[in-house]
């Protein structure tokens, strides 16, 4: 007979990242190099997101639900890291700016999870969509490339003032409340979507040969 206040088995939680946050980085000025990190406003995004993602999952936080490839430390192989964060990550998370879309290791970011996805919905093909885009600034000063313009980006309950302005943009013009409620709802998405797509993890080996997929775009 098992006691009643027998402690049962703990069941095991899976850990992959649920976000992988693609992005460009920004260039360093000489005067940004006497102060604060030109990315710092993208890195304290992803530490908002990654604590809203704790609040509605039970991730353990023995390493952040989501990946941000400055963390990796010195001497890390760079590109394995990130292809293996790319093959177990549950949810893609491109940042969008007129810098992501000019850059070649974006690109291919992109292209490692649009495979990934592609070999999922072999066995799938009813699975959503895993890749929640992020307006960091107003679309008006975006000019996005035939895989960007295939998803679906404008999601009514971010709220009409972060389709207009971006993230980035709210922040700057002080609509905090605004920026706050964005962030929440961006990081729901991001669990919504996560627990509908259920993506299975792939052998990095997927990821040979990468292309830019935005090659072309000015």
């Amino acid at each position: 007979m098992t006691h009643p206040f027998a402690s049962s088995p703990t069941p095991a939680v899976d850990q992959d990242p649920y976000f992988f946050l693609s992005y460009a980085r920004v260039p360093s000025t000489e005067e940004a190099r006497r102060g604060e990190h030109p990315d710092q406003d993208l890195v304290d995004f992803h530490r908002e997101l990654c604590r809203h993602v704790m609040q509605l999952t039970d991730h353990d936080g023995s390493e952040p639900p989501g990946f941000l490839d400055r963390r990796m430390g010195v001497g890390a192989d760079w590109e394995r890291n990130l292809k293996e964060a790319l093959a177990t990550c549950r949810v893609f998370v491109p940042v969008y700016t007129k810098r992501y879309f000019s850059r070649e290791w974006c690109g291919k970011e992109w292209d490692a999870f649009a495979r990934r996805q592609e070999l999922h919905h072999r066995t799938r093909p009813y699975t959503v969509n895993a890749i929640v885009p992020v307006l960091w600034l107003s679309p008006a000063h975006l000019e996005l490339p035939p895989v960007a313009e295939a998803v679906q980006y404008t999601h009514p309950d971010l709220g009409q003032p972060y389709l207009k302005m971006g993230l980035y943009g709210l922040r700057e013009a002080g609509y905090a409340l605004q920026y706050r409620r964005a962030v929440w709802g961006i990081a729901q998405t991001i669990v919504k979507v996560a627990q509908q797509a259920r993506l299975e993890p792939c052998d990095i080996g997927l990821f040979d040969g990468l292309r830019n997929v935005f090659e072309g775009v000015p």
